[in-house]
């Protein structure tokens, strides 16, 4: 099993940072552009899209409002997302991490340094 993780500090409270994170109208703002669909309750499906890439289904793991969301690609046993918040002063130190047998680490771990900045920037906004 292969695992990465990326993190950044967001300039947002956590409570603020965990609407960006699980809202799909602001998670495409960030990471799944070709949009969303997210319900919100551990066992709740997920599909995340991109216009060159894609659908591709998920399925919500845990849910604690304000500390962490997880999710699983699907099909089963897909690598599993973590995303932890961590209050840090003004702002939230998110890291996300994923975990299994990723078909490209660094590929994975570029795209999520990508999107962490992206929901920095939005934060901001």
């Amino acid at each position: 099993m292969e695992s990465i993780s990326e993190q950044t500090l967001v300039p947002a409270d956590p409570d603020s940072t965990w609407r960006l994170i699980t809202d799909p109208q602001y998670f495409q703002q960030w990471y799944a552009f070709g949009g969303a669909e997210i319900e919100l309750v551990a066992g709740g499906a997920m599909v995340l899209r991109w216009d060159e890439h894609g659908s591709f289904p998920a399925t919500v793991v845990a849910v604690e409002p304000g500390r962490r969301f997880a999710f699983r690609w699907l099909p089963e046993p897909g690598d599993l997302v973590e995303i932890t918040l961590t209050s840090e002063g003004a702002g939230t130190l998110v890291r996300i991490s994923e975990s299994g047998a990723l078909e490209d680490a660094a590929t994975s771990a570029m795209a999520w340094r990508n999107s962490l900045s992206l929901l920095a920037k939005l934060a901001q906004a």
